[in-house]
């Protein structure tokens, strides 16, 4: 038994010395005050680098808006698997694959709805230090669906390609 543990201690320990832990995310504020709208958005972010190549993360979001005397709040999940596929210097260009779930819910309604989306968000990362970098991701391929009312979480329902200015996100990741 103590052979079986220490081998599989030996195991994690050659598995997690090579690889790398980065944590980051965005936030984002909108406020109009001629409208009278107001828009919060959190997104920590939690990955595991498994080699130069290939990473596995999820994102965490939480989202509040103000709009016509309705508070709606949401909590969304996006697990993916990031595909490094060029490296030019200190630049890296990849593909995110990987779906999302959010529900969001308005204060006085009764029922939450849900909006999801599977599909490739590209983006491009840059190294600002050993342990900085700064990320950006923009555009999506790939298939959303939502309840009704809430094509405006991840976009039109449908298959398709979006790339426009709206779907821009940009980040900063600390590497452990």
């Amino acid at each position: 038994m103590k052979k079986l543990f220490l081998t599989l201690l030996v195991a994690v320990v050659s598995l997690t010395a090579s690889a790398q832990v980065y944590v980051g995310g965005g936030v984002g504020f909108w406020r109009n005050n001629d409208a009278n709208t107001t828009s919060v958005y959190i997104s920590p972010e939690v990955g595991y680098s498994l080699s130069d190549k290939w990473a596995l993360g999820i994102g965490l979001g939480y989202a509040h808006s103000y709009a016509d005397g309705i508070k709606v709040n949401g909590l969304e999940a996006n697990p993916y698997a990031r595909w490094n596929y060029a490296k030019f210097g200190p630049v890296s260009l990849f593909l995110d694959m990987g779906f999302g779930v959010a529900t969001f819910k308005a204060k006085d309604a009764d029922d939450s709805s849900t909006a999801w989306n599977m599909g490739v968000k590209p983006g491009i990362k840059v190294a600002l230090a050993k342990q900085i970098d700064f990320v950006a991701h923009f555009g999506f391929l790939g298939y959303r669906d939502a309840d009704d009312g809430l094509d405006e979480v991840y976009g039109n329902n449908g298959f398709g390609f979006d790339l426009n200015a709206t779907n821009v996100m940009f980040g900063v990741y600390y590497n452990f």
